[in-house]
């Protein structure tokens, strides 16, 4: 297939695969898990001493990615730590997004915002075409979200995390527990009410596509993996981040649109049409009361049922 050919992932990205920005063979191989897109990573999973000389692959990658139409992120390290010099040295065509971490406030983003323009006008691409990422791992950061999302037209997610614990006995905790200051647990209740606020504000301040990193869930136990997707989807999360490549066909399933769904979603359109042509702006329908919200909904879902070639059944 040629680039042309190549069809670009754009937002929502249901599914998300960390690799490290040092390792151009495991970029390569990104591509077999079918990820909507890749971060590439110049942060923890870097030995500092290869975080500057990973900057070239990490450009390389990019390149990479953008030929087979998978989306790139790239979790910059925090400014004080040689961010704005890795926003420069990896600027290319094909970045879609960088991953700010250790956020606290809007000052940081507005100074990442900043430097991708310089670096955008540097490498000769329009200004403004690079998103941001946003990742409060700060008490600070995670009590505001909405003004984080708020800072920038750039910010299209906020990125957090939904913590497993495997046993009674093994406890995973991340930046994002650490600075929160909860002990994550099997049921996950602890985390509630910190991961929905972030997906109302996350929206409230025009970041429209929160998603959640799958952390602590033992390699190997798919049914654990497919209880914390189901989780982050039903938070409010628009996609799932992966650490681990098996995780990603999980992630590809649960957010994008069941079969049940799209055929609801098609029956309310079609219901809807026929009680409109009625005068009817509502009808019962599989004995529950539609009306125009649903049809929003409903067309939403259809939409979705398209960007991913799933069949749908015929619409009035």
């Amino acid at each position: 297939m040629s680039t042309q050919e190549v069809t670009q992932h754009t937002w929502p990205f249901r599914s998300v695969l960390f690799t490290p920005g040092h390792k151009p063979d495991w970029i390569r191989k990104t591509t077999r898990y079918d990820p909507d897109a890749v971060v590439l990573d110049l942060e923890d999973a870097v030995p500092p001493d290869l975080k500057v000389s990973a900057r070239p692959t990490v450009k390389e990658g990019i390149t990479f990615l953008k030929s087979v139409g998978i989306g790139a992120f790239v979790r910059i390290n925090p400014f004080d730590k040689g961010g704005a010099d890795d926003v420069i040295e990896i600027m290319t065509p094909g970045l879609t997004a960088i991953c700010l971490p250790k956020l606290a406030n809007q000052a940081q983003i507005r100074e990442l915002s900043e430097v991708l323009s310089y670096a955008e006008g540097k490498a000769g691409m329009p200004r403004g075409i690079v998103d941001i990422i946003a990742i409060p791992e700060t008490a600070e950061g995670l009590c505001d979200i909405r003004l984080l999302a708020s800072a920038s037209p750039r910010v299209k997610s906020i990125m957090s995390a939904i913590i497993d614990r495997v046993s009674d006995d093994v406890v995973f905790t991340g930046d994002t527990a650490v600075a929160a200051g909860f002990i994550p647990t099997k049921e996950g209740l602890e985390q509630v009410y910190l991961t929905s606020k972030m997906c109302m504000e996350s929206r409230a301040g025009g970041a429209p596509y929160p998603m959640a990193t799958i952390i602590g869930t033992k390699i190997g136990d798919d049914d654990a993996t497919r209880k914390i997707a189901a989780r982050i989807k039903a938070t409010g999360f628009t996609g799932c981040v992966c650490i681990h490549p098996s995780h990603v066909a999980i992630a590809n399933e649960y957010f994008r649109p069941s079969v049940k769904e799209v055929e609801f979603a098609a029956g309310v359109l079609n219901a809807m049409k026929d009680a409109q042509a009625k005068g009817l702006w509502a009808v019962n329908f599989r004995g529950i009361m539609i009306d125009q919200a649903n049809v929003e909904i409903a067309q939403r879902t259809i939409a979705e049922a398209r960007r991913h070639k799933m069949a749908i059944p015929a619409l009035k």
